[in-house]
């Protein structure tokens, strides 16, 4: 249990922390790689039911070093999950 919590933690880390970082990076000649991103995902559907409304969708857009530190994340996590005394 403490390594699934630990790797959650780390991937949500990651993923917010590397959408900062790509942000930051945007425009700054050298590391504007950093910033470079695809979306992915299917757009709304909505199922109209009568009695009641359903729509469902997602939408991932995910840039390189979201990519980079998410690797790192995977990586690092168990070695983290071990050191943590309970």
């Amino acid at each position: 249990m403490k390594n699934k919590l630990v790797l959650l933690f780390m991937i949500v880390t990651a993923a917010v922390l590397g959408g900062l970082l790509g942000n930051l990076c945007e425009g700054v000649y050298g590391v504007s790689w950093l910033a470079y991103s695809k979306a992915i995902g299917l757009d709304a559907t909505t199922l109209d039911l009568s009695v009641f409304d359903l729509t469902f969708g997602i939408h991932f857009q995910l840039n390189v070093a979201q990519i980079i530190l998410l690797a790192v994340a995977l990586f690092v996590s168990p070695k983290i999950a071990n050191a943590i005394q309970t």
